[in-house]
């Protein structure tokens, strides 16, 4: 086994090279999501051109937001250029999460021309998510 010490530094090492990749860390889960974490840049992302946008929001304290992390990994690259993925920590950016009635997490809201189309809440997998877009 690991000395507690080693395992830091093993842990520090991961993150650090994880985040070098490209990968982001939204309430304490490694993802490929860009992170919002602000109202403002929030709303400036939703109501661009066409752009079909999904909003994943999560916390670090949800236990099927942490198992849904490597389908929205999965969904993130299968959608590269039909639609944007955004990922709000839930405890970070309470104002986004309370002006768009977030209920729990996980949540993932599908935007399309600044509007809400749909919604889905709890654990899904890629396939539920991308019936969202009509894919």
């Amino acid at each position: 086994p690991l000395r507690k010490q080693d395992r830091t530094r093993l842990i520090d090492c991961l993150l650090k090279t994880a985040l070098r990749s490209g990968f982001v860390i939204v309430g304490g889960i490694v993802m490929k999501l860009e992170s919002i974490n602000n109202y403002e840049d929030f709303k400036a992302v939703v109501k661009g051109e066409d752009e079909i946008v999904l909003a994943c929001f999560t916390a670090e304290w949800c236990s099927p937001c942490q198992s849904m992390k490597e389908e929205l990994d999965v969904l993130h690259d299968e959608l590269q250029g039909v639609a944007r993925m955004i990922a709000i920590d839930i405890d970070v950016a309470k104002e986004i999460a309370l002006k768009e009635d977030v209920q729990g997490v996980p949540t993932i809201i599908c935007y399309k021309k600044g509007k809400e189309k749909d919604r889905v809440g709890g654990y899904k997998k890629a396939a539920s998510v991308r019936k969202l877009l009509k894919l």
